[in-house]
């Protein structure tokens, strides 16, 4: 990391920032910080204001209004503040006939780091074998982890993303949180906006919910990363001729007064929203009830609700006074 501050200030500290997006949007009163090996994560529905946040603490647009500080200094002063952050955005670009050893190494000179730092980098990329590759050619996970290490080569103290792991496949998205979480363990602060619940759970300590440029007051990390955990099934027929029975035995369900609280279609099946409540062993009630009446199902399980779910369910239930 760049030299640490001389007080215990956040690496990052946004208070009531405002900035004016078009006549019919704005960022209002954003308020949060980040501390030096935290994680904080942006979340929102599209359109919320995430990505201009995030450009806004980067130093590449300027505030309406409030303050941005990057270890007590605004990031318009990017001579001073420069060092300390480092920024991927959510797509880059990079150079043709150009290998990962000469990228790297012409990064850490712009970023006036140290040259002895290469190999300590792409060990901590797990690119050592692609050294001599061109960068184009690389997968998309390597691109985006190649990313990361030249943004921090500097050893900046505030790494700012732009959801970071869009577009990956499910292997490429686990070793770039890996990597992400090994630069946290290093002290290393982390802001960035997602719209996957994964990252969330693997980089955020807490997290800041944006609805219409406004911040959602006292919406915490664990409420969002539990929301809706055990809270409904998703019940697959066997085939499509047995699609209609179960729809007519979940119906009768939702009436008994059990655990069924509502119902609802699901791909070539029904989803059960269950009633409030502990529904550890429910799955399996549910499925013991199901074959006794005859029914042949060909998956069971529990819903597992996205970040845009998450989201929406919290928008929907906000009150107007929860609004910062």
């Amino acid at each position: 990391m760049a030299d640490t501050p001389t007080t215990a200030a956040p690496v990052l500290s946004v208070s009531r920032l405002d900035h004016r997006v078009s006549p019919d949007f704005a960022l209002r009163s954003l308020t949060f910080s980040v501390n030096a090996g935290e994680g904080v994560a942006i979340i929102g529905t599209n359109g919320a204001g995430k990505t201009t946040l995030i450009r806004l603490v980067a130093g590449l647009l300027r505030p309406s209004g409030g303050e941005v500080r990057i270890c007590g200094t605004p990031p318009r002063r990017w001579g001073q503040v420069g060092r300390h952050i480092g920024y991927v955005q959510q797509a880059k670009d990079l150079p043709d006939g150009v290998s990962v050893e000469t990228y790297v190494k012409h990064q850490l000179k712009l970023r006036r780091a140290d040259p002895g730092r290469y190999e300590e980098l792409i060990a901590l990329a797990d690119l050592e074998r692609y050294r001599h590759q061109y960068v184009r050619s690389l997968s998309g996970g390597s691109q985006r982890k190649l990313h990361v290490i030249c943004a921090v080569a500097h050893r900046p103290d505030l790494l700012i993303l732009d959801e970071p792991t869009t577009g990956l496949d499910p292997t490429a998205r686990e070793t770039l949180l890996e990597l992400l979480g090994s630069l946290k363990k290093d002290g290393v602060g982390v802001l960035f906006a997602s719209h996957h619940r994964d990252e969330l759970v693997a980089l955020a300590d807490s997290v800041v919910v944006l609805h219409q440029g406004r911040q959602i007051k006292d919406a915490s990390l664990d409420a969002v990363t539990r929301w809706g955990e055990r809270s409904s099934l998703i019940l697959e027929a066997f085939t499509e001729s047995h699609l209609e029975r179960l729809q007519d035995w979940a119906g009768q369900e939702a009436q008994s007064g059990g655990p069924v609280r509502s119902v609802r279609a699901a791909d070539q099946g029904v989803r059960l929203d269950l009633s409030d409540g502990d529904h550890q062993g429910t799955l399996a009630e549910v499925v013991a009830r199901a074959h006794a009446a005859g029914l042949a199902l060909r998956s069971a399980s529990y819903f597992q609700p996205t970040l845009a779910d998450v989201v929406r369910s919290i928008v929907d239930q906000v009150e107007p006074e929860d609004i910062a």
